[in-house]
């Protein structure tokens, strides 16, 4: 800290790693940002004294690492089928962290996520107290009456599967909700208006669709297979296959990147999209087929079949904070809100999540994103789990690092790889797989194992 021109002030510089606002949400800092505070002072007794200060608390990594913890609250995808997470960072002692959690939650989902995720909490719903006791195993949720009287038994089921998971995954002390209007159980109904759990991290099929010799194959994890009616796809010059979570529909990136075909066994590949630089097609759960321009144009292309099974006219999407970027990667995540975005621009990478925000099942836009922590130029990327990714740089000869990034953890290195040109993840970190041009690796423990050859760009559902 050190005195300015101006008299009685001070400034204070310091280095910034990460903010986090009042919700919670933590913004990762620019490499090498710092921060300047001034602060005004005033003599008290012959000691300076401060008098005037920013709003705001400056803390240590180390001690921010002690005071503040990840908490994953989890919101519902529109369907009310997926959980999402939305990771945010709490202070507190661990027997305020119920009371935090709720409080969390009431105040409805981060800002890259509103309009993508949807909450069982009515608006204006609040605690009664500033408390929530835990006694037995059993969260005490006091709620405002009015508001908590007026749902249905169903959405107090959606609100209490909600809550629960949310508790479930980042507390092992609870295993029950009750909700509390004027200190009384209000009604819950019974096991025949119980709704279905929230599915968390939505599993993906363990087959993988790949090339080999220039048409569309499937790997599971053995050996890879022809796919049955699948038409011939080498005409075409197929790159970056993705197969949907039903796999019964398959796309492809064709020639130099500029189009994408569509294909179902039995029928003849069709065209769905075409633009600039296309980022390898990516399918979210409910069957729309996604991709973005490389061109720094921010157009966001998505596609579905009608209910005939025919392709309609693609959506397109004008994202403006994509303007002037170099899309290399679009990947839908696995409960179909959010999307992984990597771009390039001026020789920086950035690596990004954004909400889908959608009207009924058609995407409408994009929402301002939150980045992912990262170092070098990462251009490829797909989805681990649901707050994590794995990001890396292609090369043909030089060794490659794949980065585990999420957003309630610092970012891991995986062991490095010489030649890795693509990857794809299942479920997990031990279900990574680094592609050369000739051999596909498992990830082992510690190690990377070879378990195919002559086979390429293989990618899981999504």
């Amino acid at each position: 800290m050190a005195p300015t021109y101006e008299q009685d002030t001070f400034e204070l510089k310091f280095d910034v790693v990460s903010t986090v606002d009042a919700t919670g949400v933590l913004t990762p800092a620019k490499p090498d940002s710092s921060e300047l505070l001034r602060m005004k002072m005033v003599q008290v007794d012959g000691q300076w004294r401060i008098s005037e200060a920013p709003d705001g608390v400056i803390l240590t990594e180390a001690n921010f690492q002690t005071l503040f913890a990840p908490v994953s609250l989890y919101f519902y995808d529109p369907s009310f089928t997926f959980g999402v997470p939305d990771v945010r960072w709490l202070a507190g002692r661990s027997s305020r962290t119920a009371t935090s959690i709720v409080k969390a939650m009431l105040n409805g989902p981060a800002p890259y996520l509103q309009g993508a995720v949807v909450s069982a909490f009515p608006n204006g719903i609040a605690l009664e107290r500033d408390s929530v006791p835990v006694i037995n195993g059993q969260a005490r949720v006091g709620l405002t009456a009015g508001p908590l009287l007026e749902t249905s038994i169903e959405q107090r089921q959606q609100m209490n599967a909600q809550l629960l998971t949310t508790f479930q995954k980042s507390l092992n002390t609870i295993t029950e909700v009750a909700f509390l209007a004027d200190d009384r159980s209000v009604d819950m109904g019974s096991t025949d208006n119980e709704v279905s759990r929230m599915i968390v991290d939505n599993p993906v099929r363990p087959t993988q669709v790949a090339l080999s010799k220039n048409e569309l194959v499937t790997f599971d994890g053995v050996k890879s297979a022809r796919i049955p009616g699948m038409a011939s796809v080498a005409g075409l010059d197929p790159s970056a296959p993705a197969i949907s979570y039903s796999g019964k529909d398959f796309a492809f990136l064709a020639g130099v990147g500029n189009q994408i075909y569509w294909a179902t066994p039995n029928e003849p590949p069709v065209l769905a999209l075409s633009g600039v630089g296309l980022t390898p097609p990516s399918f979210a759960p409910n069957g729309w087929l996604f991709s973005a321009a490389g061109d720094g144009s921010g157009l966001v292309l998505a596609i579905n079949p009608d209910d005939n099974g025919k392709l309609g006219a693609p959506v397109l999407l004008r994202v403006p904070w994509l303007v002037g970027q170099e899309v290399s990667t679009f990947r839908v995540s696995r409960d179909g809100t959010r999307a992984l975005v990597i771009s390039q621009s001026n020789g920086i990478s950035k690596v990004n999540m954004t909400g889908i925000f959608k009207s009924g099942e058609v995407p409408k836009e994009l929402t301002t994103p939150i980045n992912f922590l990262h170092s070098g130029m990462p251009t490829l990327g797909v989805w681990v789990g649901g707050a994590s990714v794995a990001v890396m740089a292609p090369s043909d000869t030089d060794p490659v690092v794949i980065d585990i990034l999420d957003l309630a953890a610092r970012p891991l290195a995986l062991d490095e790889l010489k030649g890795v040109q693509w990857i794809s993840a299942g479920s997990g970190v031990r279900n990574i797989h680094a592609q050369t041009a000739t051999e596909f690796f498992t990830n082992v423990g510690s190690y990377w194992e070879v378990a195919a050859k002559e086979l390429q760009q293989a990618s899981f559902a999504g």
